[in-house]
């Protein structure tokens, strides 16, 4: 039987499938998607490669988990800075700033190259939903300012954040990309406006 370092075999196999969570992440965001291989998980893991499979049944399933380890915190951020406004205008800005956010906290342009790689079933499931979800929360204020039209104001409001996060992985200073993006989403809630 293989030595545990935790009070339960629970807490250690916890610990450990936490640790290959940890490598796999950290390899995917210094080497990039095509460098995760069980070796280089197993190497910065300290764990034998054949034991890994005692934890995923694959390597992509560790790619899966480590995007949707960033989803909870995500959804809950930008869900309490939509709620802490009143008016549905300033909920959709509210809703493009607290995703600008964790999209540079999470450091969005590795996390998107991940989920552009192969995912397991579930993972991909998960990031559908992710972008549902996030799409979703703007159809309830964008109803109540353009009725009919909240469907594609939605998805120009996707369309601007989208711009903007690629602004910021460029290099671009966080802050100026933020007040634009601010002030295009105003501009689109001022022109759709009914």
């Amino acid at each position: 039987m293989p030595r545990i370092n935790a009070p339960t075999v629970r807490e250690h196999h916890e610990m450990v499938l936490t640790g290959l969570i940890d490598a796999a992440e950290a390899v995917l965001r210094e080497e990039g998607p095509g460098e995760l291989t069980a070796a280089a998980v197993s190497a910065r893991a300290g764990v034998a490669r054949n034991s890994i499979y005692r934890y995923v049944t694959s390597v992509d399933d560790l790619r899966g988990l480590v995007v949707q380890r960033y989803m909870p915190a995500w959804f809950a951020a930008v869900q309490t800075s939509m709620d802490a406004a009143d008016d549905p205008g300033e909920q959709i800005v509210a809703w493009a700033r607290a995703n600008l956010e964790q999209a540079t906290t999470a450091g969005h342009g590795w996390l998107m190259r991940v989920g552009g790689h192969r995912l397991d079933a579930g993972s991909a499931h998960t990031v559908d939903q992710a972008h549902h979800s996030l799409t979703g929360a703007l159809l309830e204020p964008w109803s109540r300012i353009a009725p009919g039209q909240a469907k594609i104001a939605a998805a120009m409001t996707f369309g601007i954040l989208t711009a903007c996060m690629r602004q910021v992985e460029a290099g671009d200073s966080f802050d100026a990309v933020c007040g634009a993006l601010e002030r295009a989403v105003r501009g689109l809630v001022s022109s759709l406006a009914s």
